[in-house]
C-alpha cells in the first residue's frame, strides 16, 4: 500500500484590494480656497487704489528734466533733479504695511554721489535699477556744469 496522495489544488487569497476598501482623505491643502472676509477685500481695494493714487501722484511731481526711476514691484522709487546747489536725490521706499521711508539728499558734486551709491543697498537687489541711478545721476552732474 502506498502513501502516495493525489496533489489538490487549492484558490489563492485576493491579492488586489476592492475600490470599496480604499478610501482617500481629502486634505484641507486640496481644498478651494476661502473666499475673503468683507473687511479684509476692503483693505485690498484700499491698498491697490492707494498704490495707483500715488504712483500717478510721484508722476504728477516730475518736472520738466527730473528723472523718476521706479523698481519693477514699486517699493523704490528715485526722483532726481539738477539743482544750482548740486544733484536733489528723493528715495522713497514703501513698506509691506503701509508705511514709507522717504530720504532726500543733496550731492554737490559727483564724487559724493558715487561715495553713497557704494554703500546703496539696491545695486545687490536690483543691480538694473541701480544702473540706471548712477547713469542719470552722472549725466544730472554732467548737464549742471
Amino acid at each position: 500500500m502506498s502513501n502516495f496522495q493525489t496533489p489538490v489544488v487549492m484558490q489563492s487569497a485576493r491579492s488586489v484590494l476592492t475600490q470599496s476598501s480604499v478610501k482617500r482623505r481629502i486634505d484641507p491643502i486640496d481644498a478651494p480656497a476661502r473666499p475673503l472676509g468683507s473687511k479684509r477685500s476692503a483693505l485690498v481695494v484700499k491698498r491697490a487704489d492707494s498704490a495707483a493714487l500715488s504712483a500717478g501722484h510721484k508722476t504728477g511731481l516730475a518736472a520738466a528734466g527730473d528723472s523718476l526711476l521706479v523698481s519693477a514691484d514699486g517699493a523704490v522709487t528715485f526722483l532726481l533733479r539738477a539743482t544750482n546747489f548740486g544733484l536733489l536725490m528723493e528715495r522713497t521706499q514703501r513698506q509691506v504695511a503701509g508705511t514709507r521711508l522717504v530720504q532726500t539728499m543733496v550731492f554737490r558734486d559727483v564724487k559724493s554721489f558715487d561715495l553713497w551709491c557704494a554703500v546703496e543697498p539696491l545695486r545687490f537687489g536690483d543691480g538694473l535699477l541701480f544702473s540706471k541711478l548712477v547713469r542719470e545721476g552722472h549725466a544730472a552732474f554732467t548737464a549742471r556744469c
